[in-house]
């Protein structure tokens, strides 16, 4: 498995670091029988079945792997993607992946054709697959290169069985993006005042140096995103001002239009190994299978002063301690996370990249009466974790708290969708530290 050496040397440096339900429907297509239910495809990461665990989508520049979280890509340039999941089964299956180029809304279809990305047929199989071994519960790991596509945009991959398109097990989305503008940033904090010391504010200005637009103003659509997570993201307004012949773009507003939470940094847990409680683990059960594990007991975190950390905004590395070149020993194990908070909270959710992000029931704090506590069972890979509590419709978390200084990573997406043209292009992106931007 020569494609794991980078996120084991990921997981030994943070673990050096840290010791200082989808709705079906029927498809009523006439030619199935009607007792056949596939789910509605999503324009978003998923797995549709509970079997298909720990997707990852790896970018890599050349030979060096660039990221484990931001499929973001340079049209162009050697960049490259590879799919990778486990499907928790005894038996290999036939899976099957399509690459569909989206808008800039991840909400339907471009209107363009495969062949207008792609130099292949728009249906490839997944060939490489490794079955698990010496662990409780089995597995098999599927990897798949991504072909390179000609067009800049949003693009989703769909992975499917048995040469049948409506049986989807996975969606997984990736950007490729254009060189054409530039970008100039600085992240300060919120000009309004009751959101000074809990928010940051983004300003900044887009260069049209390298491409000819006419109505920048209406055809320029920016998106700005918080830690690669799109439960913080921004459709940003129209510019504030566009100057120097349409070639500049002002984006800076004062009534809190491009405010984000600072949030807080990201609670961790090590179950790289079920030999000792790794940082986080209150206590593991070796006799059950899967293997169980409860973490430590988590509060509110939102009086409390604001702590500085050096976190990885929420992603996760895959790992084991005692076998590190070997990572199909890699076991699963049912996480035990629990949470001390009001139970007039409302809807508590557990999310990270591990889980991207989702706001659905698998992902959802449960409040037992009994104990008094929220609590979900997570099956999970072995591995590094980070994660936070996410309460909806809550614009400040009243769990984690928000501060001004908290680091994050944020991107900003320049696209450019013009009645002339058949698909949204992705024509700028960068992506920097909130920390250095300041």
């Amino acid at each position: 498995m020569k494609h794991y050496f980078y996120i084991l040397i990921t997981l030994s440096s943070i673990i050096s670091l840290l010791n200082s339900c989808v709705p079906v429907q029927s498809t009523g297509s006439s030619n199935k029988s009607p007792s056949v239910y596939y789910p509605d495809l999503e324009y978003e990461n998923k797995s549709y079945k509970e079997q298909i665990r720990t997707v990852q989508l790896i970018h890599f520049k050349g030979n060096q792997m660039a990221s484990t979280n931001n499929a973001v890509l340079e049209l162009g340039e050697n960049d490259r993607l590879l799919l990778t999941f486990d499907d928790i089964n005894e038996q290999q299956q036939q899976y099957f992946a399509k690459i569909i180029h989206c808008n800039k809304d991840w909400t339907a279809k471009s209107n363009i054709q495969s062949m207008d990305y792609l130099e292949e047929f728009n249906q490839f199989p997944i060939r490489e697959f490794e079955f698990s071994f010496d662990t409780k519960l089995g597995y098999i790991h599927y990897e798949w290169n991504v072909p390179r596509v000609a067009l800049s945009g949003n693009y989703l991959i769909v992975v499917y069985q048995n040469n049948n398109e409506e049986d989807i097990i996975l969606s997984e989305r990736f950007m490729v993006h254009e060189n054409k503008a530039g970008i100039n940033y600085q992240v300060t904090a919120s000009n309004l005042v009751p959101k000074r010391r809990t928010h940051q504010e983004l300003e900044f200005e887009v260069f049209l140096n390298k491409i000819d637009i006419i109505n920048t103003g209406t055809d320029i659509h920016p998106v700005v995103r918080q830690n690669n997570n799109w439960l913080y993201a921004i459709d940003v307004p129209k510019p504030l001002q566009i100057s120097d012949g349409n070639k500049r773009l002002t984006y800076k507003f004062y009534n809190g239009q491009l405010n984000l939470p600072g949030i807080n940094e990201f609670r961790f847990f090590d179950i790289s190994t079920v030999n000792f409680k790794g940082n986080g683990v209150a206590d593991i059960n070796k006799e059950t299978t899967p293997i169980s594990v409860s973490l430590r007991m988590d509060t509110d975190r939102s009086t409390e002063a604001y702590r500085e950390w050096e976190d990885r905004n929420g992603a996760f590395a895959i790992g084991n301690r005692e076998r590190q070149n070997t990572p199909l020993v890699s076991d699963y194990l049912l996480t035990e996370f629990k949470l001390q908070a009001p139970q007039d909270y409302g809807e508590i959710y557990v999310v990270g990249e591990f889980n991207n992000w989702q706001l659905n029931n698998a992902n959802r704090m449960k409040y037992n009466s009994n104990t008094g506590i929220y609590q979900n069972n997570i099956l999970l890979k072995q591995g590094y974790y980070e994660y936070i509590y996410y309460v909806k419709n809550q614009e400040r978390n009243p769990i984690e708290g928000s501060y001004f200084s908290t680091e994050n990573e944020y991107d900003i997406l320049i696209y450019y969708s013009s009645p002339q043209l058949r698909y949204d292009r992705l024509i700028g992106y960068t992506q920097f530290n909130s920390r250095a931007a300041q």
